[in-house]
């Protein structure tokens, strides 16, 4: 298990250099400049001598090799659409609002999705399995802008029970939370439906009956932990991708998350704050899949993670 550990912690290093060459030089490739905008009309002079100061007008190789030094000692340096703080200081500013509103979508979707996928497993082929599976189905298949949309026409226009955008007032965060919550909810539904059906027609859980184990004792106990394994591998990586913000929600909410970043960073050419969303990002999801692999191996013993026991 260590040695599968050190390896996978090696593979996220590489990928990790992997990603920053290639976003690099991607961001680099688009046309203009952080300050060839129409928004900061300035001489040539002058924006020669901000390069200069920012270290733009060097080679490629040696703008990377500098800033990946910084990210060594984690510094992400200035962001240039907001040059009075660092690009730490203002992650750190955003993060809490795309924390608290993805990261409460998925503990209240995940479960809720559970309850269902269950539901519709112990109820097969009757209008409960219909129902659930026609509500995971448009869950995965209406684009979250579309449910947000929804949300807010229904809830806050038509009948006006609750505000339709900002932060700050709790009650602001029911919406766009049920718009987090709409994904996992929809995901965790056909998972479970799939793997408890899967596990209910597996052979010991007819020796099970036979020996006379009441059905709740069989189904909490026998087929919802061995169906728990494709639940995990699905969590970890969900919670990331809600918790780091949603562009479309946090736009369509107004919730100053994360989301915003990744669309004005790129208009506005910001290198470091764009780089340091996606080195972030990158991370998080790498380190998911390793905690989720050591997870499964914990879970079921007889899962042994690749190269073990060889």
């Amino acid at each position: 298990m260590l040695s599968y550990i050190v390896k996978r912690l090696l593979s996220i290093a590489v990928t990790f250099i992997v990603v920053s060459i290639i976003v690099f030089l991607m961001m680099h490739a688009i046309p203009g400049g952080p300050f060839d905008g129409n928004d900061m009309p300035v001489s040539e002079a002058v924006r020669a001598k901000l390069m200069a100061s920012l270290g733009l007008d060097q080679p490629l190789w040696t703008q990377y090799v500098n800033y990946m030094l910084g990210v060594l000692r984690f510094d992400f340096g200035v962001p240039f659409q907001s040059p009075g703080e660092t690009v730490m200081s203002l992650l750190a500013n955003a993060w809490p609002p795309s924390l608290v509103l993805g990261g409460l979508g998925v503990l209240i979707g995940a479960p809720l999705g559970i309850l269902l996928g269950m539901a519709a497993a112990l109820r097969r082929n009757t209008w409960v399995d219909y129902l659930v599976s026609a509500v995971a189905t448009l869950g995965l298949t209406i684009p979250v802008f579309v449910i947000s949309m929804l949300l807010i026409l229904i809830f806050a226009v038509w009948l006006n029970w609750l505000p339709a955008s900002g932060w700050g007032d709790p009650r602001k965060w029911i919406l766009p939370i049920a718009a987090y919550a709409a994904i996992p909810l929809a995901t965790y539904a056909r998972y479970t439906r799939s793997a408890m059906l899967d596990t209910l027609n597996r052979p010991f859980v007819t020796a099970l009956r036979a020996k006379g184990l009441s059905e709740s004792r069989i189904i909490f106990q026998h087929v919802l932990r061995n169906s728990a394994l494709p639940m995990v591998t699905v969590f970890l990586p969900m919670f990331i991708g809600t918790a780091t913000g949603s562009i479309f929600v946090e736009a369509m909410f107004r919730v100053p998350g994360l989301g915003s970043y990744f669309v004005s960073s790129i208009e506005n050419r910001d290198y470091p704050l764009e780089m340091a969303l996606i080195l972030m990002v990158t991370v998080m999801f790498c380190l998911a899949y390793l905690v989720s692999d050591v997870a499964y191996a914990l879970l079921n013993p007889r899962i042994r993670v690749s190269g073990e026991g060889r």
